[in-house]
């Protein structure tokens, strides 16, 4: 999530593939298993049942880049709150400190309801491999007090194919986001 894709609107791609070694697209799409929410629940891929999501990695004690990007995620919530079948999904990349119960409070703190959106916890193995199907990464800066992570969001349609990249951070970016979300919608 590293790159931006300036598509048109009317025509989303479909951005979940990789390339094989025959050099034709693998196209793929994002599933859960061993993933548990802010709530202590089993996070699974039958969560996104006819569900449109908009994903992301964060930490709790993220001092840079998180708190603009949350609140930005929750004013798209917010706009978005009526359409039923949209969910957000935050992935922390720091399991060993974000708990269940930290995750709660972080949740609640934004007024978002559990059922629009998950904060979700798994190994730091799984969430790096969740990560990758996302095309992005995290790394811990080489004191630990943070991490390098990608200030970018994946919207991600019904049948779980990512269909656009957009960097939260940058006002376009979020206008096109939300273009995009509505072309699915519709």
């Amino acid at each position: 999530m590293f790159f931006s894709c300036n598509t048109s609107s009317e025509k989303l791609p479909i951005l979940s593939y990789k390339i094989d070694a025959s050099g034709q697209k693998d196209y793929y799409t994002i599933t859960y298993e061993g993933f548990t929410n802010q709530l202590g629940d089993s996070f699974t891929t039958e969560d996104l049942q006819d569900k449109i999501c908009i994903a992301n990695f964060f930490f709790t004690r993220c001092p840079s880049i998180c708190p603009p990007m949350r609140t930005e995620l929750i004013s798209i919530a917010e706009e978005f709150s009526e359409a039923k079948n949209v969910m957000f999904i935050s992935h922390t990349i720091d399991p060993k400190h974000d708990s269940i119960p930290v995750l709660k409070t972080y949740a609640e703190a934004t007024g978002i309801p559990a059922s629009k959106w998950q904060f979700i916890s798994a190994s730091e193995e799984q969430t790096k491999q969740q990560a990758a199907s996302y095309m992005t990464n995290f790394k811990p800066n080489e004191d630990g007090s943070d991490f390098y992570h990608s200030s970018f969001v994946a919207l991600v349609d019904q049948k779980q194919q990512i269909r656009g990249f957009y960097n939260v951070l940058i006002k376009e970016d979020v206008e096109r986001l939300k273009t995009d979300l509505k072309f699915i919608l519709n």
